[in-house]
C-alpha cells in the first residue's frame, strides 16, 4: 500500500489522498508503515517507523493549513472550511500507537475535497525527473562504493542519496516544496564539509575532486527540477555557482 498519487496535485489534496488510503478502524502501527512501504521487522521498529510517518502526515497538515490561511477566499469560507475540519486532527493525532485509525467522515472529505480545488494545482514529477535523479543517485553511490574517500566527503554523499531518495518516495506526500527542502539540506551540506576544509588549497583540490563534481551535478539537477516545478529562478544560477566551482 504505498502513498497514493492524488487526484488534487496541492497540499488539500495530498492530505485526502493520504488519510484515505489507511483502512478504517485498524490500528495505526500496523497501516502507517505498510503507507510508507515499510515492513518491519520487530514491534520496536513498527512503532518507530509509525511514529516517523505520523510526523510526515502531521508536517502535510501543517502545509494544508497554512496553505488555506493564505488561500484568495473569503474570511467567512475561511472559518467555515477549517472549522469544519477542526476534528480532522482526531485522524491524525492518535491518544496511541495501537488505537483503530480514524478515518475522515464523509463531510470531512467533502470538505476537504473543496479545499483542493480552491488551492492551485502543483505540478508533478515526471518520468523524465525521477530518471534523472535516480541515475545520479547511481553515480553518487557508485563513488560510495569504491571505498577511497575521505570521511566527510562519504557522508555527504551518503546524506544526499538518503534525502534524494526520501524526496522522490514521499513526493506524493509533500509535493514539489518537497523536493526544494531536499536540495535545501543538501546544499548546507556540501556548503558544511567545503567550509571545514582546513586551507584554500584543500578547498580546491576538494572541487577538482571526482566526488564534488558528482555532488554539483547532483545539486544542479535537483535545483532545476525544483525550480521548474515551482516557477522560481534556479539558486544555482542565481548565487552559488562560483561554490560549486562553475564558471564566474
Amino acid at each position: 500500500m504505498p502513498i497514493p498519487e492524488p487526484v488534487y496535485q496541492n497540499s488539500a489534496g495530498r492530505l485526502l489522498a493520504v488519510l484515505n488510503a489507511m483502512t478504517n478502524g485498524n490500528a495505526y502501527v500496523a497501516e502507517v508503515p505498510k503507507l510508507f512501504g515499510t515492513e518491519p521487522t520487530s514491534e520496536d521498529q513498527r512503532q518507530q517507523v509509525c511514529l516517523a510517518g505520523l510526523m510526515e502526515i502531521h508536517k502535510l497538515y501543517l502545509e494544508f493549513y497554512e496553505d488555506m490561511l493564505e488561500a484568495q477566499i473569503t474570511e467567512p469560507q475561511r472559518k467555515v472550511l477549517l472549522s469544519g475540519l477542526g476534528s480532522l486532527r482526531q485522524s491524525i493525532y492518535p491518544i496511541q500507537l495501537n488505537a483503530g485509525y480514524r478515518a475522515p467522515t464523509d463531510a470531512e472529505k467533502s470538505l476537504l475535497e473543496v479545499c483542493a480545488t480552491i488551492l492551485a494545482q502543483d505540478s508533478t514529477l515526471e518520468k523524465d525527473d525521477i530518471a534523472a535523479i535516480r541515475e545520479s543517485i547511481s553515480s553518487l553511490r557508485s563513488l560510495v562504493e569504491k571505498g577511497d574517500l575521505p570521511h566527510g566527503l562519504r557522508k555527504v554523499l551518503l546524506e544526499l542519496i538518503r534525502l534524494s531518495e526520501d524526496a522522490i518516495s514521499r513526493f506524493n506526500i509533500h509535493g514539489a516544496r518537497g523536493l526544494r527542502k531536499a536540495f535545501k539540506a543538501m546544499l548546507a551540506e556540501a556548503a558544511e564539509v567545503y567550509a571545514l576544509a582546513p586551507s584554500d588549497g584543500e578547498r580546491e583540490d576538494l572541487k577538482k575532486s571526482d566526488a564534488w563534481s558528482a555532488i554539483s551535478k547532483h545539486l544542479k539537477i535537483f535545483d532545476a527540477i525544483a525550480s521548474r516545478l515551482l516557477k522560481y529562478k534556479p539558486l544555482i544560477e542565481s548565487g552559488f555557482r562560483l561554490f560549486l566551482g562553475g564558471p564566474k
